[in-house]
């Protein structure tokens, strides 16, 4: 599986006003806030990330790399707005309960036809959406440089980072993420507005997510190119993709590395939150 990830990855696998419970600050200068919700539906989710330990989690997956500032990251109640981001000024990335509600709202009652669960689709959304916006936070801490759309690198960043996850691991969480993109594209009318976004359409995102996935690893996700998910037309050149998106990744993050065994330890154990 591991060809050209011998980096970040290889080393690490991985506003809303209101009263807020947060974890104290640590190594990694990570500091984590759940804000406390008024509306009760928020209020459900806001207990279960924080009884599952999300944000610690991904502080730990961060451990890996050296930050020369602090970064927060952020569940909050943000009114109509189901939104996640990065917020430059203030160096912190923020996902909004209503985004969370959003995701529990599409995701299947128990499991779906294809066999992903509620869980894996709400949780493994989750997990993509914060590492996509952290993606976003460290190009411009570290001063990382962006060939192409930032929101792309962004998938690509958070997509390498899941499949540094034990394999079955990888896949639930790949799978949760793909459901929510099919989910979306499903509602895309491409209209001028649509094709205009400086995100790509969610059917290429879904599409780019699942080819890293299967060219990473042909043995794991070879069930993407079985059921028909991933077009024979692309999974050719998913290998070569995989391996492109790797070495840049590898080349522009190894300098801000850790290399002892401790933090490697703790960031291979951040995503036990998630199932």
């Amino acid at each position: 599986m591991i060809r050209a990830l011998t980096l970040v990855l290889a080393l690490a696998p991985v506003l809303c006003a209101g009263p807020a419970w947060s974890g104290s600050a640590r190594e990694g200068r990570v500091r984590v806030v759940y804000e406390v919700p008024k509306v009760p539906a928020a209020q459900a989710i806001f207990r279960e990330m924080r009884g599952r330990h999300l944000l610690e989690g991904l502080r730990e997956t961060l451990s890996i790399i050296r930050l020369p500032r602090s970064l927060t990251l952020r569940l909050a109640e943000c009114g109509s707005e189901d939104n996640a981001w990065y917020e430059p000024t203030t160096r912190s990335v923020t996902v909004c309960y209503e985004f969370i509600q959003d995701v529990t709202s599409r995701a299947p009652k128990d499991t779906s036809s294809t066999g992903v669960t509620r869980h894996h689709v709400i949780m493994g959304s989750v997990a993509h959406v914060f590492l996509h916006e952290i993606g976003h936070a460290l190009f411009h801490l570290l001063n990382v440089p962006v060939l192409g759309r930032e929101e792309d690198a962004a998938d690509q960043f958070a997509a390498l980072l899941l499949l540094r996850l034990r394999p079955a691991q990888a896949r639930q969480i790949i799978d949760g993420s793909a459901f929510l993109f099919a989910s979306y594209a499903g509602e895309e009318t491409l209209e001028k507005d649509d094709l205009a976004n400086d995100h790509g359409l969610f059917r290429q995102r879904f599409y780019n997510l699942l080819c890293l996935a299967y060219g990473s690893d042909r043995r794991a996700f070879r069930y993407l190119a079985d059921r028909g998910d991933l077009p024979e037309t692309r999974t050719a050149n998913c290998a070569a993709e995989y391996d492109q998106v790797a070495f840049a990744m590898e080349r522009l993050f190894r300098r801000h590395l850790r290399s002892d065994r401790t933090a490697r330890d703790r960031t291979r154990q951040g995503f036990r939150w998630a199932f």
